[in-house]
This record gives C-alpha cells, structure tokens and sequence, in this order.
C-alpha cells in the first residue's frame, strides 16, 4: 500500500522487516491507551461529524467494558431500511476478547447494509439490554418491526425488556448450520436428506398445515422422530419458518443462505483476534466505504438506466422506473410467470377500493 503511495519500490526506503518493527512498536506504544485514544477519536467526531453518535461503560478497572457508535449515512438508511434488523454476536474482533455486535439490514438493492455496531466484553442478558437500549436511542426510539437473531437467551431476554412492538425471530441459516452436528454420521452423507429437508424448510410458499405434513414425512423417513433436537425446533416453528409469517417484512436477510453468508463473510474480513481497538475502527471504516460504495453505484445504475422489459403491459413500463434494478427483475421474474399461471377470475370494487381475484393455476389455488 505504501509502495504505491509513493511511486513503487525504489521510493520506498524501508525494508519490510522495517515496516513489521514499527507496527510491533506502535502497539507496544498504544498497549495501555488504546481504549483511551478510541475514545478520544469518538469525541472529535462527534464534534466534526453532524450525527455521529456513540456511548459507552467502563468496568471496575477503567477500561471499556460496552461501547456503541453509529454515524450519520447508517442513521438515515435506518430511517429508510429500518423495518427489519439483523442482531448477530458471533464475531471475535480484538485481542480483548469482545463480541462485535453489528446491527444489519436490508437495502433497496437487496444488499445487507449496517445501522449501527457494539463492542461487548461480556455476553450478557445485562450487556445486549444496555447496547440495544442505546441503539434505540441513537435511532430516535424507532422500533423495528422485527428483529432477528440467533438462538442466544440473552439476546431473546433483552429484547423482550427492550422492544415493545418488536417481533423477535430466529434466523434460519444459524439454526440449519446446526443440522450436521445433530444428526448420525451416516445421514451427514446423504445428499437427498439435505435436499428435501431443505426444500421444506426454506420453502417461501408453504402454508402451515403443508410444511407440517413435509417435516413430519421427514422425520419418519429418516428416523428422526425421536431426535430431541428436531423435536425443539418443530416445537419452536413459529419463529422460524416462514410458513408461520408470510406477512411480515423481512428483506430476505433470514430465509437466504447466499445473503446470510455474504453477512458472514463481510464482517469477518475485518474482525481479528489479534487487532488493537483502533486498528479494529480503522478497518471497520474501511469496510463500510466499501459497503457505501458499493451502494452508491447501484444507486446511480438505477437512476441512469433502464433495465430491459419482457413484455409490452404498462405495468412492467411503470415498475422498471420506480423501482431499483434488483427489485425489478423481482417483479419482472414474478410479472412474466403471471403471464402464463395466472388468470383473473373475479373484480369487485368498494368506494375507492377495487379488490381484483387472481387464480394461480400453477398451485390451483386463490
């Protein structure tokens, strides 16, 4: 990096032994004030930045125990996005052994963006009460209307204190990385079991009564009716298939594989055992340019350019215009297969109301 700052190698004048002793004396010089010079940070950029917001604990012996920061671009895409939150403490972050707690959502792009993050010493009902409380805060009081997390009952024990109006769900990808560790070592190799397990659980169009026929098929076949564990979660459905609430947001962060694991992996680049608090800020900075970045682009893609139609209605003319290019193909997906399924089979209309019945021949139902 530094190589090409100044113009390549010859301009250097440094070897790379001389770069690794200098970074190893610049943590033994911050090795006492690090939680200090972080704090300090924080106060100038509450001061410079207009909306920059954090707080933050100290535990007996001085040093911080719980902190939380968020900057202006993430409080208004919360204002925007904010319907739905993604609550994950599963990172390691710095040689203090802190959970990074980052509070995640869902864009019009379909992109995971990030309202806000913590630093906890301690997991702790106590610790996830005092940062979601403090999120709150720095968002105005808004309530999600629904928050997703993994199985952790300190989490599910703040949440319940803190949010009122929150619906709280369990999210899908934590709980079916489960699966290999709760089943017989035979049936970790059989390709169908997972596919059918699967296609029931990650199935959007069931309704109830047809993802419980499926489970229990399920557990039959495969001598899983006694399996304690997928006894609990069948008992726990209702927060975690979405069978049991089609109705409610929730920007796909819960039910996709491919969106949790981007979650994952994007966090992750940047959280490190070994890292200073401040060498932590800096590289999550980093990492949130890349993400503003990254969704500028797709902003000015959408607004400077139209995406190719498919058909000739006036409605797919309309949508390609208000709606983001991944929002589209959505709909433009969901518009050309109506072409051919669906048929309408009633219209009534009530005041400035008209209610129109479509039949989908594809599930031959309403």
């Amino acid at each position: 990096m530094y190589k090409e700052q100044v113009g390549g190698y010859g301009n250097v004048g440094a070897t790379l032994q001389d770069f690794k002793n200098f970074h190893k004396d610049m943590k033994e010089y911050i090795k006492d004030q690090d939680g200090k010079m972080l704090i300090e940070n924080f106060l100038m950029k509450r001061d410079v930045f207009e909306g920059f917001y954090f707080d933050y604990e100290l535990d007996d012996e001085y040093h911080i125990c719980r902190l939380f920061w968020v900057g202006a671009i993430c409080r208004k895409n919360y204002r925007l996005f904010g319907d739905m939150v993604s609550f994950d403490a599963t990172y390691d972050t710095n040689k203090y052994s802190m959970a990074f707690v980052p509070f995640t959502g869902v864009d019009h792009h379909k992109s995971c963006i990030t309202f806000g993050v913590g630093l906890i010493g301690r997991e702790t009902a106590e610790s996830f009460e005092w940062l979601l409380r403090t999120f709150l805060q720095a968002m105005g009081n808004y309530e999600p209307t629904c928050i997703i997390t993994d199985q952790d009952p300190a989490m599910k024990a703040a949440i319940k204190l803190v949010f009122k109006d929150t619906e709280h769900r369990l999210c899908m990808w934590h709980i079916m990385g489960k699966v290999s560790e709760k089943i017989t070592p035979e049936l970790r190799q059989d390709k169908v079991f997972f596919e059918e397990l699967n296609g029931c659980v990650w199935n959007m169009d069931n309704e109830p009564a047809e993802f419980e026929v499926e489970w229990r098929s399920i557990t039959v076949k495969y001598n899983l009716e006694s399996n304690e564990w997928f006894n609990y979660m069948f008992s726990i459905r209702k927060k975690w298939i979405p069978a049991y609430f089609r109705d409610l947001f929730l920007g796909g962060i819960m039910r996709t594989t491919s969106r949790s694991e981007k979650e994952n992996s994007f966090f992750c680049n940047f959280t490190n055992p070994h890292v200073t608090l401040g060498e932590f800020f800096m590289r999550f900075e980093s990492a949130m340019d890349s993400q503003r970045h990254r969704q500028e682009k797709l902003n000015y893609d959408s607004k400077h350019s139209l995406p190719q139609l498919k058909t000739p209605l006036p409605l797919e003319r309309h949508a390609s215009k208000v709606y983001t290019h991944t929002i589209f193909y959505m709909f433009q997906r969901e518009l050309t297969i109506s072409c051919f399924y669906c048929g309408i089979i009633g219209i009534t209309k009530e005041h400035d109301t008209e209610s129109v019945v479509v039949k989908d021949s594809a599930r031959s139902k309403n």
